[in-house]
């Protein structure tokens, strides 16, 4: 086997990725696919097809879903505490790219959330590891955090020893750029870092390189990385959110959206084939002189002799229940892409419920984020505190880092916004009832009294009209 071979499991999941991620794109990379979304129809030559493929548009459901459940997420700010000031000053650069803490855990949170996988790699500038701490604090030596997205892990292994379930073998694809040809072109690399435990059970990485003399089947560097002096007997990569790639929660809303895209293409085609009437006459066709068909134009000031005292002139229309069947499709499609996801967002009532019921009824719904939330919250938190550790900041161990896992959606969806205020405009409900629902959408800040919000109004020179109760 070689080094850039891929895991079972890397194969299994792979298309799945593909398919999310281009989801969360949207038209363009969806369009750009060409078949391998939006099958051919059986018959169809390629100016047809070419045609066919333009007509439908993506519906952006699970683009617009990541969006709002990466907000969610971030809706609060990520709280680190017991954090050493020796330590948070690192954080401020944590991957060496000058990505802050916070920064680093949005763009983790946003690469995982179409995979439910990928992993971030604690790593140490190769040098002497003869070094003091004094020295390579001066030389700029220090630990970083190094992200991985899923399609980079393509190999990894999981060995029991003395009762712990660790990593024994991690391969990372780099895919890197050179100069090409000229100064005006780049040529794709590919650079393979192999993370794994070597006979003595020590912590070591090998590096292998396309570019290199012998291609890919010698490493063209290998080293043990030291910890404060002493070889390291585990490898500091971690896997998240969890050990193993599980299916992503946007998964079903994207194999939900990309049906919706292919009944839009028959639904549109349909519509251009039938949407205009077609004028036919049941006479002889009348032709010139020379025998050929004359030209007929359609028109206010144009008009047409029928020769045939018997002929008949009117349009074709259609009138089937292709289109309607085609068209409910849809619906039902978008209906279910709702309940998979976008609801999420834009929050969907059905029916009367009451304030309890609704808020048991939407912890359920978001379950699923926050667990993945909290498990990127202890992978974040486990990388800090290696950070820490490898630097020899006193205290890193109890440091934690936590994202918000607690999602509040009982706010209006823009139904319900438009429905109390034209009640509101309309003198149906009282200003204060107004007011109360308005700050408990987050719409108006909580510590905002209702008289100040009356005299900002006011400030403002907007009138607020007689209140209901009065």
């Amino acid at each position: 086997m070689s080094v850039n071979t891929r895991s079972q499991e890397y194969l299994d999941n792979q298309k799945r990725w593909q398919l999310v991620r281009d989801a969360i794109a949207g038209e363009e990379v969806i369009k750009q696919r060409g078949e391998g979304y939006l099958p051919r129809p059986s018959g169809m030559d390629d100016s047809e097809w070419k045609a066919y493929a333009t007509r439908p548009h993506w519906f952006g459901a699970t683009g617009r879903t990541a969006e709002g459940l990466h907000g969610m997420i971030f809706s609060k700010p990520p709280v680190l505490k017991d954090c050493p000031e020796a330590l948070a000053k690192l954080l401020e650069d944590i991957d060496r790219q000058g990505n802050n803490l916070d920064q680093f855990a949005s763009d983790v949170t946003w690469d995982s959330l179409p995979t439910n996988w990928g992993g971030i790699l604690v790593d140490y500038p190769e040098s002497d590891s003869n070094l003091d701490r004094k020295a390579a604090e001066a030389a700029g030596l220090r630990a970083y955090a190094a992200r991985y997205s899923a399609e980079s892990v393509i190999n990894w292994r999981w060995t029991t020893k003395d009762n712990q379930l660790m990593l024994s073998l991690v391969v990372l694809h780099e895919p890197y750029e050179e100069e090409g040809d000229d100064k005006f072109t780049t040529k794709i690399k590919n650079r393979y870092r192999v993370l794994s435990l070597d006979d003595e059970g020590n912590y070591q990485q090998e590096v292998y390189d396309d570019n290199s003399t012998d291609g890919l089947s010698a490493p063209v560097s290998t080293y043990n990385p030291h910890k404060n002096g002493q070889m390291m007997k585990y490898i500091p990569f971690f896997p998240l959110p969890s050990k193993n790639p599980d299916k992503s929660m946007l998964y079903d809303l994207a194999c939900e959206n990309v049906g919706h895209y292919q009944k839009m293409a028959d639904y549109e085609n349909g519509l251009h084939l039938t949407g205009i009437p077609t004028p036919y006459a049941s006479c002889v066709a009348p032709r010139d002189d020379k025998g050929n068909l004359v030209e007929v134009k359609l028109g206010g000031n144009s008009f047409l002799w029928l020769g045939d005292p018997q002929a008949t002139a009117g349009y074709l229309e259609f009138t089937g229940q292709g289109l309607a069947t085609l068209e409910k499709a849809i619906q039902n499609c978008e209906e279910r892409m709702a309940i998979l996801g976008a609801r999420i967002i834009s929050a969907e009532k059905k029916g009367v419920e009451s304030a309890e019921a609704a808020r048991i009824h939407r912890a359920g719904e978001n379950s699923v984020l926050a667990s993945f939330a909290l498990n990127l919250s202890d992978v974040l938190t486990a990388v800090i505190r290696e950070i820490g550790e490898w630097e020899g900041i006193p205290g890193s161990d109890k440091v934690t880092y936590s994202l918000n896992t607690s999602y509040d959606l009982s706010q209006m969806d823009p139904q319900l916004f438009t429905a109390w205020t034209s009640a509101r405009l309309n003198n149906e409900i009282p200003r204060a009832v107004y007011f109360n629902k308005l700050q408990a959408n987050g719409d108006i800040p909580p510590g905002m009294s209702f008289e100040d919000w009356l005299q900002q109004l006011d400030a403002d020179g907007m009138n607020h009209g007689p209140d209901g109760d009065e």
